[in-house]
């Protein structure tokens, strides 16, 4: 029961940041939120926990605010600053994983203490290291791209639900499907490949429903005003 109540914590906890983020820098503070964002959810991938009775890997609550962070960069400033945001992310991710295996190759002093734990954290499997960073590049452009259209058609302020439920539910099928494939596939049985999928994109969603009231929070501040000198001041 300890990991659901802390998951709640946790969820609630992220978002609000997320929103302070926004609140103190503006777009910037939005943007250094994916680029964060990304390094802490690959870190957290790694470890593996049980909640609501189903096994699960951490990260997806931060996924879902960076996805949730892009929609609101798409919807007030643009497609083109989101798709900006996406690449940060993407290159903060890949410094990440060159700067620390590079980091690892330096032999330790015989006094060092860290050198094992920073090698089981960061000495990625490449399979889950290229996976992570092929799905979250096809899925953030993908959903860059549907939260546009949708807008087209949806664009008044009340429907910022549809484009942000809209985009994200269907490329987070594709961000999952393409990271369990290339990490995943071949390496344990089909149907073990098929369950992390579906608790992963599961979990993601749950996550989704209930963040977008933190967009329409965030949204709020920048229609009185409260965001314009941030964005201004850079």
């Amino acid at each position: 029961m300890f990991n659901e109540l802390f998951g709640v914590v946790t969820f609630i906890v992220t978002f609000l940041l997320l929103v302070a983020m926004y609140r103190c820098f503006g777009k910037h503070g939005l943007i250094a939120w994916i680029a964060i964002g990304t390094i802490i959810a690959n870190i957290q991938v790694i470890k593996t926990i049980d909640i609501f009775t189903i096994s699960a890997t951490l990260g997806n609550v931060m996924f879902a605010s960076i996805y949730l962070a892009t929609d609101i960069l798409n919807d007030i400033y643009g497609r083109k600053i989101a798709k900006r945001a996406v690449w940060i992310g993407f290159s903060s991710t890949l410094v990440m994983i060159i700067v620390m295996q590079m980091s690892l190759h330096f032999t330790p002093s015989p006094i060092d203490t860290s050198q094992q734990a920073l090698d089981s954290i960061f000495n990625l499997v490449p399979r889950i290291a290229l996976g992570s960073v092929i799905a979250y590049i096809i899925g953030q452009h993908l959903d860059v791209l549907l939260f546009s259209l949708i807008k087209k058609v949806f664009s008044s302020d009340k429907t910022f639900i549809l484009r942000a439920y809209g985009s994200t539910i269907i490329s987070n099928i594709i961000d999952t499907a393409l990271f369990v494939l290339i990490a995943f596939y071949g390496s344990m049985p089909n149907a073990a490949v098929f369950e992390i999928f579906i608790t992963t994109y599961l979990l993601k969603m749950i996550s989704t429903i209930f963040n977008v009231p933190f967009g329409y929070w965030a949204k709020s501040m920048y229609r009185k005003g409260k965001i314009s000198k941030l964005d201004e001041g850079y």
